[in-house]
């Protein structure tokens, strides 16, 4: 079989191999001019280190890059995972990516992490190359391994291995060859020879020391030299790496994955890489056998098994599934731990709930040299050591926008969407990721020609307000061209004062939903009182007949104080509510609370009336 062959070098700052004055930072534009790969390793600043690879480097030109041995080495795969995420500027032109074995690290002892890190590269998308630093490795059971994976060998000139020589395993080789010609030729033939042989091996990389070593192998393979290419003409349409753009707020939005099962994880390390669920029940642990399942394990979610499931439809769907009891307040002072943690992250955090925060770090990136990515990366890194839970995080120059992008890569991931490219991001996606935008509202715009963000955008706003009302449709148009400028609203006290009901009769639509959740509202508003609080946000939530549930929140200016302020925001919330199903339970709520001696609280229209005296 014909092989095609990509050789290059380690590396290209050769000083000697470019016009005496070029300078350096010029160098790769034109190495990709003259070789057709490059093997490099991750540099610090990579986020924009991959932009500027891929803009200064021909279309036909590609990279073999060499993963850090840290974020290769971590037990869960989770930092190789990221990074592979941030490879997205270059993921066209990336040929394999590879990956040293830990040192000291024998076959015996870390099958499972062969496993792991070749299932991660793959899940990302890219071929993977084991270089082996252990003799150990070099036996059939770890060639097998490879093979199910479509990883090659990292093959090195001079290695006293025979087997590394001749161990086809993918449908490509790597071929490292050190030194001068004549070191390497006899075993580089030997192993052209096997790929040859093979029958399924279709192309080649071979990495090179210097260009001298490289044109080498290019002779022995009856292919011409290369030599210094002329100057690179510069592209027709630049694309500038992204960039934050001054001015723009730096909003985050921080996610905890599966949170209750990871609390339960926390405080029963067993439950870790099993399925299991946190049932809402009234049974204790250990006799749970009915219920509704309130949050489960991604292990569990595999086999089907979703939030609000009735525990015998979970079961049925994965028997083995452990089960724990609901323990808000156990889960709270987890969560309490993640939000002191967040704290020093941000110029502002707003708790949206128990598991999720809104962060403005603004001013706190501005004044450092970190990316997004790499600020986001450092809260992830602090989240995990300190209170050993993963997250995902969204950054975006808005509320709504971060929000959409903590959801766009679960678990255990950042999405940066950056001000310059906000719209891009946004258009191609479903009205459903914005969060608000239930079923019920999706098929209304659809009757209008509405199924994307992008063409939410593009809609009259006048048309959106006519059906949907002139604060809602304002809103979502907003949401859709990334001019929301919603606050994020610090929390001055972390408690809550809430009121619940469960109904005798399921509430049916609009009107009979509104009617009780405004039933509500005195009684909430004596306690908020009571206490002498001061609230900013007004939330409300529904149970519905299939025991899911959905919550809505708004948040004012400023601090309230009257009974109407709670008034005022129910028929809002409702509004945003699916109510195509019967509700069988409903709760109204304030947070963000704080005492009148701490700061005045915003007069609103409805005070200004009552203060004027007839």
């Amino acid at each position: 079989m014909h092989l095609k062959h990509f050789v290059g070098c380690a590396g290209w700052r050769f000083g000697n191999f470019y016009p005496q004055a070029l300078a350096p930072r010029e160098y790769l534009s034109h190495y990709s001019r003259v070789f057709d790969v490059v093997e490099v390793g991750v540099p610090a600043t990579y986020e924009h280190s991959f932009w500027r690879w891929a803009h200064e480097t021909p279309e036909g030109f590609r990279f073999v890059v060499r993963i850090p041995e840290q974020a290769a080495a971590e037990e869960d795969s989770v930092e190789l995972g990221n990074l592979l995420e941030a490879f997205r500027p270059i993921e066209e032109k990336t040929l394999a990516v590879v990956i040293r074995t830990p040192q000291g690290l024998t076959l015996q002892d870390g099958r499972r992490w062969l496993d792991r890190v070749l299932a991660t590269s793959t899940y990302h998308g890219y071929s993977a190359i084991l270089d082996f630093a252990h003799p150990s490795w070099f036996q059939d059971t770890t060639y097998n391994v490879l093979r199910r994976h479509g990883a090659a060998m990292y093959w090195r000139s001079g290695r006293n291995v025979q087997e590394a020589a001749v161990a086809i395993t993918s449908d490509f080789i790597f071929l490292r060859l050190s030194g001068n010609a004549g070191n390497w030729k006899a075993e580089f033939e030997m192993a052209l020879k096997e790929a040859g042989q093979d029958g399924q091996v279709d192309m080649s990389i071979i990495i090179a020391d210097s260009p001298g070593g490289a044109n080498a192998a290019l002779t022995h393979l009856g292919l011409p030299e290369r030599k210094y290419a002329g100057p690179m003409p510069a592209p027709a349409l630049p694309v500038p790496a992204p960039r934050w753009s001054p001015g723009s707020r730096m909003i985050l939005c921080v996610d905890l994955n599966a949170f209750y099962p990871s609390c339960e994880e926390l405080r029963e390390p067993a439950l870790k890489g099993r399925p299991h669920a946190v049932i809402m029940t009234d049974q204790p642990a250990g006799k749970i056998t009915r219920g509704v399942v309130s949050s489960c394990s991604y292990e569990a979610r595999r086999f089907g098994v979703r939030s609000a499931m009735p525990l015998a439809r979970a079961l049925a769907l994965c028997p083995d599934m452990d089960l724990r009891p609901v323990d808000i307040a156990y889960y709270k002072q987890v969560s309490e731990k993640v939000m002191e943690v967040l704290s020093g992250f941000a110029d502002v955090i707003e708790q949206a709930s128990i598991d999720e925060a809104f962060l403005d770090c603004t001013a706190r990136a501005a004044a450092g040299d970190a990316s997004p990515y790499e600020y986001a990366s450092s809260i992830k890194r602090a989240i995990r050591e300190r209170c050993g839970l993963s997250v995902s995080i969204g950054v975006a120059p808005s509320k709504s926008a971060a929000k959409i992008a903590s959801d766009f890569k679960k678990p255990d991931d950042i999405t940066v969407a950056y001000p310059d490219r906000l719209q891009d991001f946004l258009a191609p996606l479903e009205v459903g990721r914005i969060s608000g935008i239930g079923p019920k509202t999706q098929q209304e715009l659809k009757k209008i020609g509405i199924a994307t963000i992008g063409q939410l955008a593009a809609c009259d706003v006048q048309k959106l307000t006519s059906r949907f009302g002139s604060r809602n449709g304002l809103w979502m148009w907003q949401v859709a061209t990334g001019a929301d400028s919603d606050p994020v609203v610090p929390r001055e006290d972390h408690v809550s004062i809430s009121t619940e009901h469960s109904l005798e009769v399921h509430a049916k639509g609009r009107k009979e939903v509104l009617a009780e959740l405004t039933a509500l509202s005195d009684e909430l508003y004596a306690r908020v009182a009571g206490h002498g609080y001061l609230f900013r946000t007004v939330g409300a939530k529904i149970v519905r007949a299939d025991f899911s549930i959905e919550t809505r929140e708004m948040s004012y200016q400023g601090p309230q104080q009257r009974r109407e302020s709670i008034l005022a925001a129910i028929p809002q919330l409702v509004d945003r509510f699916d109510l195509d199903a019967p509700v069988r339970k409903v709760g109204l709520r304030v947070t963000n609370l704080s005492h009148p001696g701490r700061q005045e609280a915003q007069r609103t229209l409805l005070d200004f009336f009552a203060g004027q005296g007839g």
